[in-house]
C-alpha cells in the first residue's frame, strides 16, 4: 500500500483544486517560507481525523477554510482526499484504490467518505488501525514531532513503540472491555444494594403477611357477628318506622288548617302593602319636584348676583379706557418730532458716500491694469522656463533612447530565435493531448451509460427497501400484539371456564348438591339444575336479569316436593349448609298484573323480565314465578318516573342493574362484586368467538410477515450488489473525468501559450524593423533640440526685467486704495445705524396705531354688554318671584300624603303581628313534622343501607346465612363482637396486600440473585479476556522492543560513524506501564540522556529512532516536515542516504529547504504564491532532467 495522490480544494491557501500525483520512492516539496508547504502536511493530518484546531496551527476548525485574499472571495467549504493504492489488500476493502475524503463547511458541518460513500470518523480510524498510517503512527513526522519524542516523558514515549508493535487494536479492545467491566461492576454494586434492601424488607414483609392473614380470619368472624347484630337492629327499626309514620300524619293535618288562616291574613296584608306602595311613590314624586324647585331658586339667585358683579366691572373698565386714550395722544406728538430729525441725518451721509465711491472706482481700475500686465509677464516667464526645461529633458532622453535602442535590437534577435523553437514544441504536445482526449471521451460515454443504469436501479431499491422494512416492522409489531391478545384471551377463557365448572359464587349447599348430582348420588338424582343454568338471556340483558334474580339465581330446580325433601335431607346429613329448592309442581306462576298493563307500551320499557328470557317448557313455571312481576326498563330516570305510578308487588330493574320498588327503596350505585354466572357465560361465548377470529388473523399475519421478510432479504442482497458495482464504476468515472479534465486543462494552457507565443513572435518581428527607423529619427531630433535650447535662454532674461518694474508700480496703487476703503467702511457703518433707528421709529408708530384701535373696540363692546346685562337682570327677578310661590304649594301637598301613609302603616303593623303569631305556631308544627320526616327518612335510609351493606358484604343470600342454626353466636354476639374488636385492635393496622407484597418481594429477590450470579460470571469472563490481551500485548511489545533496539543501535552507529545507543525500560516491571528511555553515546563521549546532547545530536538521534521503528514495521507512507533543519550538511547527506535506503519499503514525502535532502528526491513539487494568499504547485521529475 502507498499514497497515490492528494487532492486539495479550499483548504487554507489552496483555494483552487490541486492534486499531487505521488508514487513509490521519495517525493520532495520545496518552496519559500510562507508559500503554503506545511499546509499540505496539515491537509493530510486533517483528513486522517485530527480534531484539534491548535494542532492544525489555527484557533478554530473553520480556520482551515480559505478565508479570502485581496483578489479572491472566501469559500464555504474545505475538502481533502487521500488516494491509497490497495493492490496488496493491506486495507480490508475489496478495492484496488481507496479514497478517503473529509469535508468541512463554514456552517460547522463535517463529512467523511470512503470511496465517496459517507462514513464516520471512527470508520476511517479503524480502517487505518495498525497500518502505521493512522494519527498515532509515523505517517507524519515534523520537527515538532521529533521534539515531542525527545522531550516526552518515558511513559508517553512508549506509545510510539506500541504503535510500531501493532497493539493499538488490542489496546482499543482492552479499553472497551475495561469499560464493559466497569459497567458490570456498577451493575453488580446496584444489584447488591437492591438485594441488601430486599433482604431488609423480606423479614418485616413476612411478619406483615402473617398478621394480614390473621386479620382476615378475625374479620370474617366479626362480619358474621355483626350480621346477626345488624339483623336485630333492622327489626327494631321497622317498629320505630311505623310509630313515626302515625305521628307525622297528625302533624300534617294541623299544619294544613294553619295554612288556610295564613292565606286569608296574607291577602289583607297584600292590599295594605299595595296602598302603602302607591302612597310612597306619590310622596317620592312630590319630594323630587320640591327639591327641583328649590334648586332652581338657588340657581336664579346666583345668576342675579353674577350679573350685578359684571355690571360693576364694566363701569370700572370705562374709567380706565378714558385715561389710556389721553396717554396715547401725547405719545403721538413725540414720535413725529423724532422722525423729522432722522430724515435730515440720512441725507447728509448719502452725499458723502457718493464722492468717496468715485475715488475708489478710479483707483481700482488702475490696479487691475497693473495686475493684468504683471500676470502676463509672469506667465510668459514660466512658459519660457518650462520650454527650456522640456527641451533640455528631451535632449537627454533622446540621447538615452539611442543607447537603449542599440541594446534592444541585439536582444530582439536572440528572442526571435528562442520563440520560434518553443512554438514548434507546443504544436507537437497539442497533437499528442488531442489524441488522448478523443479516446477518453469515447470511454466516458460507455461508463456514464452504465452508471446511470446502476444509479436508477439503486434509487429504486433504496426507495422500496425502507418501505418494505417499515412494513415488515409494522407487521411484526402487529403479530406480536396479536400473540399477546391471544395469550391473554386464552388465559381469560381458562379462568372463566374453571369458574363455571367450579360453580364459583354459588353457596356451599348449592355447590354440594350440584357436585353430588354430577357424581350420580341417588339423593340428588332428581335435581334439574339451578335457575341460572336453565335459562338463556340476550347479552344486553345479562346485568338486568342477574340483578332481578338476585339470590334466586342459585335456587335448585326439582320436579316434585318429594325430590325437594330428599335434597334437604341430603344437606342435613352431610352438613353441607343450606339451599333453596324450587319444586316445579308446586309453583304458582306470577303474572304481570292487568292493572299495570298500560306500562308495557310506555317509552323506555324493554318488557317483563320473564318474557325476555328463553328456557325449556318444563322450567317455565320457575321463570314466571321468579321474573313474572319484574319489569326491565332502559334507564334509572325512566324507571323512577314509572315507579311513582306503580305499586307493590311489582319491581323495576334497569339495564344497568338499578332496582326500584314502587313506594319503597331504590337500590343502585357500584359494587365490587365478581361477575355472576350469566355474565361469565356471556363472556365465555364472546371470548370463544373473538379467539376464533384472532387465530385466523394471527395465521394470516404470520404468512404475510414471512413473505415480506423473504422479499426484503432478496432486495437487500440486490442493493449490496448494485452498491458495490456502483462504487466501482464511480471510481472509474472519477479517475477518467480527472484525466479528461487534466487533458482539457493542458490543452487550454497549450492553446493559450501558443496564441501568446505567436502574438509575441509577430510583435518581436515588427519591433525589430521599427528599431532601425526609430534610431535615425532620434539622431535628427537631438540636433534640433540643442539649437532651440540657446534661443530660449535669451528670451528668459528680457522677460524677467519687465516683470520687476511692473510689480513696483502696483504696490503704490494698492496702498492708496487701502486708505479709501477704510474710510468707506466707516461711512457704511454709520448709515446702517441710522437705518436701524428709522426702522425702530416705524415700529413704535405702528404699535401706537394698533393700541388706539384696540381701545376704541373695547369701549364699544363694554357699552353693548352693559345694556344686555340690565335686561337679563330684570328677567331673573321675575323668575325668582314665581319659584317662591310654587315651592309653598308643593310643601302643602307633601304634608297631606305623609298623613295618609301613617294610617296605612299602623294597619299593616297590626296585621303583621297577627301573621307572625300564626306563622310561629305553624313553624313549630312544621319543624316537628320535618323532624319526624327526617327521622322517617333517616330510619328508611338506615334500613336500606343496612340491607345494601349486608348484601354487599355477604351477597344476595345473606338472609340464608342467618337461617343457619347459630344460637351460641346469637346469645354471645355482643360480647363476641367486643372480643373480636379487641383482638383486631391489638393486632393494629395491617396491610391487606401484605401477602401479595411478600410474594412479590420473594420472587424479586430470587430474580436479582440469579442476575447477580450472571453478572459475576460475566465479570470473570471479561477479566480473563483482559488478562489474555495484556499477555499478548506484553509479548508483542517486548518482541518489538528487542527488534527496535537492535536496529536503533545499528542506525545510530551508521549516522554518527561510531558511538553507542540503547533503549531502556523504566518505572515499572510491567512493560505495558513502563517508560521508554533513550540512552546515547556519540563517538568520544560518555553515555548520557537525550537532554544532555547538543541540538544536532538530539535531532540525529531522533532520526535514528524513527528509522529504527520504520525498519521493524514499515509504514505505507511517511511525511517528513523539515526534520533536517537542525542537521549540518554532513548529517543531511547521511539523512538523505537513509531515505534512499528505506524508499524501497516506505514511501517518503519530504518538505525541506536543504539541497542534500532535495537531491535524494525522485520528484520535486514546488509550492509558489504567484497570487497573494493563493498557493500553486509545480512538479518536476528529477530523473528526466539533463545531467
Amino acid at each position: 500500500m502507498f499514497l497515490k495522490g492528494i487532492e486539495i480544494q479550499g483548504f487554507k491557501t489552496f483555494v483552487d483544486r490541486v492534486r499531487l500525483e505521488l508514487g513509490p520512492g521519495v517525493t520532495g516539496i520545496v518552496g519559500p517560507n510562507g508559500s503554503g508547504k506545511s499546509n499540505i502536511v496539515d491537509a493530510i493530518l486533517w483528513v486522517l481525523g485530527e480534531q484539534s484546531a491548535k494542532s492544525l496551527r489555527g484557533t478554530r476548525m473553520d480556520d482551515v477554510i480559505f478565508a479570502g485574499s485581496a483578489r479572491r472571495r472566501p469559500v464555504g467549504m474545505a475538502e481533502v482526499t487521500l488516494y491509497l493504492d490497495n493492490s496488496d489488500a493491506s486495507l480490508p476493502l475489496d478495492f484496488q484504490e481507496v479514497a478517503i475524503t473529509r469535508r468541512f463547511f463554514r456552517s460547522g458541518e463535517g463529512e467523511y467518505y470512503i470511496n465517496k460513500v459517507p462514513c464516520r470518523l471512527k470508520d476511517i480510524q479503524e480502517l487505518l488501525l495498525d497500518t502505521g498510517s493512522g494519527r498515532g503512527g509515523l505517517a507524519i513526522v515534523s520537527q515538532g514531532r521529533l521534539e515531542e519524542i525527545l522531550a516526552a516523558r518515558p511513559e508517553e514515549r512508549r506509545s510510539v513503540l506500541e504503535e510500531t508493535a501493532g497493539i493499538a487494536r488490542y489496546r482499543l479492545r482492552k479499553k472497551e472491555a475495561r469499560q464493559r467491566l466497569e459497567a458490570v461492576e456498577q451493575d453488580l454494586t446496584r444489584l447488591q444494594d437492591l438485594i441488601g434492601e430486599l433482604k431488609d424488607q423480606l423479614g418485616p414483609a413476612a411478619v406483615e403477611a402473617a398478621r394480614a392473614r390473621r386479620h382476615q380470619k378475625l374479620m370474617a368472624l366479626l362480619n358474621l357477628v355483626e350480621l346477626i347484630l345488624k339483623s336485630r337492629e333492622m327489626a327494631e327499626s321497622q317498629n320505630r318506622l311505623r310509630r313515626i309514620r302515625e305521628r307525622w300524619q297528625a302533624l300534617k293535618s294541623q299544619e294544613e288548617e294553619l295554612e288556610a288562616r295564613e292565606e286569608e291574613l296574607a291577602g289583607r296584608s297584600r292590599d295594605i302593602r299595595e296602598r302603602l306602595a302607591r302612597n310612597q311613590e306619590a310622596r317620592e314624586r312630590s319630594r323630587v319636584e320640591l327639591q327641583g324647585l328649590r334648586e332652581q331658586l338657588v340657581q336664579v339667585r346666583g345668576r342675579l348676583s353674577l350679573v350685578d358683579e359684571k355690571l360693576a366691572a364694566l363701569a370700572r373698565q370705562r374709567v380706565e379706557d378714558r385715561e389710556r386714550e389721553g396717554l396715547l395722544a401725547r405719545e403721538e406728538e413725540k414720535l413725529r418730532a423724532a422722525a423729522a430729525e432722522l430724515a435730515r441725518q440720512v441725507e447728509t451721509g448719502r452725499e458723502e458716500m457718493a464722492a468717496l465711491e468715485q475715488d475708489l472706482a478710479a483707483g481700482r481700475e488702475t490696479r487691475e491694469k497693473l495686475r493684468a500686465e504683471r500676470d502676463e509677464l509672469a506667465a510668459r516667464l514660466a512658459r519660457l522656463k518650462e520650454d527650456l526645461f522640456q527641451v533640455a529633458h528631451e535632449r537627454a532622453g533622446c540621447h538615452n533612447e539611442l543607447v537603449r535602442l542599440e541594446e534592444k535590437q541585439a536582444g530582439m534577435e536572440r528572442v526571435l530565435e528562442q520563440k520560434q523553437r518553443q512554438l514548434q514544441e507546443l504544436n507537437n504536445e497539442r497533437e499528442r493531448l488531442e489524441g488522448l482526449l478523443r479516446a477518453g471521451e469515447e470511454q466516458l460515454g460507455e461508463i456514464e451509460a452504465n452508471l446511470k443504469a446502476l444509479e436508477g436501479k439503486k434509487a429504486s431499491l433504496e426507495t422500496e427497501l425502507p418501505l418494505q422494512e417499515a412494513d415488515l416492522a409494522a407487521r411484526e409489531k402487529h403479530l406480536a400484539g396479536l400473540k399477546e391478545q391471544q395469550r391473554l384471551l386464552v388465559a381469560r377463557l381458562k379462568v372463566l371456564r374453571q369458574a363455571q365448572a367450579d360453580y364459583e359464587g354459588f353457596g356451599e349447599g348449592v355447590r354440594a348438591i350440584l357436585q353430588a348430582r354430577s357424581r350420580g348420588e341417588a339423593a340428588c338424582a332428581g335435581v334439574l339444575g339451578v335457575v341460572v343454568e336453565k335459562i338463556e338471556v340476550p347479552g344486553e340483558l345479562t346485568r338486568a336479569i342477574e340483578v332481578a334474580l338476585g339470590g334466586a339465581a342459585q335456587q335448585v330446580l326439582v320436579r316434585t316436593a318429594s325430590e325437594a325433601e330428599r335434597v334437604i335431607q341430603f344437606l342435613k346429613s352431610r352438613r353441607h349448609g343450606r339451599a333453596t329448592i324450587l319444586p316445579l309442581a308446586w309453583l304458582e306462576p306470577r303474572r304481570w298484573p292487568n292493572w299495570a298493563g298500560w306500562v308495557l307500551n310506555e317509552p323506555g320499557v324493554v318488557g317483563v323480565a320473564a318474557a325476555l328470557v328463553r328456557s325449556e317448557a318444563e322450567i317455565r313455571p320457575a321463570v314466571d314465578y321468579l321474573l313474572g312481576q319484574i319489569l326491565v326498563v332502559a334507564d334509572l330516570r325512566r324507571a323512577l318516573d314509572l315507579g311513582e305510578r306503580l305499586r307493590p308487588p311489582v319491581r323495576l330493574v334497569t339495564l344497568e342493574g338499578e332496582v326500584i320498588q314502587p313506594r319503597g327503596p331504590v337500590t343502585g350505585g357500584n359494587t365490587r362484586q365478581r361477575a355472576g354466572f350469566l355474565q361469565r357465560r356471556l363472556e365465555i361465548q364472546q371470548g370463544e368467538t373473538e379467539l376464533a377470529n384472532l387465530v385466523a388473523r394471527l395465521n394470516d399475519a404470520r404468512q404475510q410477515a414471512r413473505k415480506l421478510a423473504s422479499t426484503l432479504e432478496t432486495g437487500r442482497q440486490e442493493l449490496r450488489r448494485v452498491t458495490e458495482a456502483l462504487i466501482a464504476r464511480r471510481g472509474e468515472l472519477h479517475n477518467l473525468l480527472q484525466r479528461l479534465s487534466e487533458y482539457k486543462d493542458q490543452l487550454a494552457r497549450l492553446a493559450e501559450k501558443t496564441a501568446v507565443l505567436g502574438e509575441e513572435l509577430a510583435r518581436s518581428t515588427t519591433d525589430s524593423r521599427e528599431l532601425v527607423t526609430s534610431r535615425r529619427e532620434r539622431e535628427e531630433l537631438l540636433t534640433r533640440l540643442e539649437a532651440r535650447e540657446g534661443e530660449l535662454q535669451g528670451e528668459l532674461t528680457g522677460c524677467q526685467e519687465q516683470l520687476n518694474a511692473c510689480q513696483q508700480a502696483l504696490a503704490a496703487v494698492e496702498q492708496e486704495l487701502a486708505v479709501n476703503e477704510t474710510r468707506q467702511q466707516a461711512l457704511a457703518k454709520a448709515g446702517e445705524q441710522l437705518a436701524a433707528r428709522v426702522e425702530e421709529l416705524a415700529r413704535q408708530k405702528e404699535n401706537w396705531r394698533r393700541q388706539q384701535a384696540e381701545l376704541a373696540a373695547r369701549m364699544t363692546a363694554a357699552a353693548t354688554a352693559t345694556n344686555e346685562l340690565q335686561e337679563n337682570r330684570e328677567k331673573l327677578a321675575r323668575e325668582e318671584e314665581w319659584l317662591a310661590g310654587a315651592i309653598q304649594q308643593a310643601e302643602e301637598g307633601l304634608q297631606r300624603l305623609d298623613n295618609d301613609g301613617s294610617t296605612c302603616s299602623q294597619q299593616q303593623e297590626e296585621l303583621a303581628r297577627e301573621l307572625e303569631e300564626l306563622r310561629a305556631r305553624k313553624g313549630k308544627i312544621a319543624a316537628h313534622r320535618q323532624q319526624e320526616e327526617l327521622n322517617l327518612a333517616r330510619l328508611e335510609t338506615t334500613l336500606e343501607g343496612s340491607r345494601a351493606e349486608l348484601e354487599e358484604r355477604f351477597g344476595p343470600g345473606w338472609q340464608e346465612v342467618l337461617q343457619k342454626p347459630r344460637r351460641h353466636l346469637e346469645k354471645e354476639a355482643p360480647r363476641l363482637r367486643r372480643v373480636l374488636q379487641e383482638k383486631l385492635a391489638a393486632l393494629g393496622e395491617v396491610n391487606p396486600g401484605a401477602p401479595r407484597v411478600y410474594e412479590g418481594l420473594r420472587r424479586r429477590f430470587e430474580e436479582l440473585e440469579q442476575q447477580r450470579q450472571d453478572l459475576e460470571e460475566g465479570r470473570a469472563a471479561l477479566e480473563q479476556v483482559i488478562a489474555e490481551m495484556e499477555k499478548l500485548m506484553a509479548r508483542q511489545l517486548r518482541a518489538t522492543l528487542t527488534a527496535v533496539q537492535e536496529h536503533f543501535a545499528a542506525l545510530f552507529r551508521e549516522l554518527f560513524e561510531g558511538g553507542e545507543a540503547s533503549l531502556e525500560l523504566t518505572g515499572s516491571d510491567n512493560i505495558l506501564e513502563a517508560g521508554l528511555e533513550i540512552i546515547a553515546r556519540p563517538p568520544g563521549k560518555k553515555p548520557q540522556h537525550l537532554a544532555l546532547l547538543s541540538g544536532g545530536e538530539k535531532a540525529l538521534t531522533a532520526v535514528a529512532f524513527i528509522f529504527a521503528l520504520l525498519k521493524v514495521k514499515p509504514s505505507a507512507f511517511c511525511i517528513f516536515d523539515e526534520v533536517d533543519t537542525a542537521l549540518d550538511e554532513a548529517n543531511v547527506e547521511r539523512f538523505a542516504r537513509l531515505l534512499r535506503q528505506f524508499a524501497s519499503r516506505t514511501q517518503f514525502i519530504v518538505i525541506s529547504h536543504r539541497q542534500g535532502t532535495m537531491a535524494a528526491a525522485d520528484v520535486l513539487y514546488g509550492v509558489t504564491m504567484m497570487e497573494q494568499g493563493v498557493s500553486r504547485l509545480v512538479s518536476v521529475r528529477l530523473e528526466q532532467l539533463p545531467a
